[in-house]
C-alpha cells in the first residue's frame, strides 16, 4: 500500500516498534482518504511542502481533500478536511521530557505562567501537553514546524472544551481530546468562513 519514497522511510527506522507505528499510521491515512473519494489507498501519492507538511499530489479529485497525520507510541491519528487547513498533534502523558526548558523556549509567556501555578501538581502533565499538542497542530496547520511558532500568540484554556487562540488574526477551530486514559490529542482547522464547524471524531480500537 505504501508509495517508494513511504518504504524508503519505513525501512529507515532500526526499531521494529518505529517501523509497525509508521506503517499502521500511513496506512491509516490512505484508508481514511479513500472513505470520502472513490480511490484505492494504494494509489494515493503525496508531496511534502518546506517543513514537510504532506499534501495529496494525486491522483486528480473532485474535492480539495486536506490532511493530516500525528503518531506516538499506542496511537495513531488523522484529521481530513474539505479545503480548510488542517493539523493534528497527539502525545503520550507519560513521555519523559523537560517540561520546563520546552515550556520556556517554545511556549507564550501566558501559557508559561499558567504551567508554573499548576507545577508539582496532578495536572501538570496533562497541561503541558495540551499546550504541546495545541501549538503543534496550529503550526502543522500552518505547514511550520513548532520550533518556527510564534510565541507572541497564546492559547486560553477552559479545561479541554473551550480553546481561544490569542494574539493572531482569522479564524481558527481547535478540539482537543483524550482518545485514552495515557494520550492528548488536539486538531486545529483553519476556518475561513467564521462559522465553527462540527468535529466528527471516529475511534478504532486496536
Amino acid at each position: 500500500m505504501l508509495g517508494d519514497d513511504e518504504r524508503e522511510r519505513y525501512g529507515r527506522f532500526r526499531f521494529e516498534q518505529d517501523r509497525h507505528l509508521f506503517l499502521v499510521a500511513h496506512a491509516l491515512v490512505r484508508r481514511v482518504l479513500s472513505c470520502y473519494v472513490d480511490v484505492d489507498p494504494a494509489d494515493w501519492r503525496f508531496v511534502s511542502g518546506a517543513h514537510g507538511r504532506p499534501e495529496i499530489a494525486a491522483p486528480l479529485l473532485p474535492v480539495n481533500l486536506r490532511f493530516n497525520l500525528s503518531h506516538t507510541s499506542g496511537l495513531a491519528a488523522c484529521v481530513v478536511t474539505v479545503n480548510d487547513a488542517c493539523g493534528i498533534d497527539v502525545e503520550r502523558l507519560d513521555r519523559r521530557t523537560r517540561m520546563r526548558a520546552i515550556a520556556a523556549k517554545l511556549f507564550a509567556e501566558p501559557e508559561v505562567y499558567d504551567l508554573l501555578e499548576r507545577e508539582g501538581s496532578a495536572v501538570y502533565h496533562e497541561r503541558f501537553f495540551t499546550y504541546w499538542t495545541l501549538r503543534e497542530a496550529w503550526c502543522k496547520a500552518l505547514g511550520t514546524g513548532l520550533a518556527h511558532g510564534d510565541r507572541a500568540v497564546w492559547f486560553g484554556l477552559d479545561g479541554l472544551e473551550a480553546v481561544r487562540l490569542h494574539g493572531v488574526a482569522g479564524h481558527w477551530q481547535f478540539a482537543v481530546t483524550k482518545p485514552t486514559d495515557a494520550h492528548v490529542l488536539a486538531v486545529a482547522v483553519s476556518n475561513a468562513d467564521g462559522i465553527d464547524k462540527a468535529v466528527v471524531s471516529r475511534f478504532v480500537e486496536p
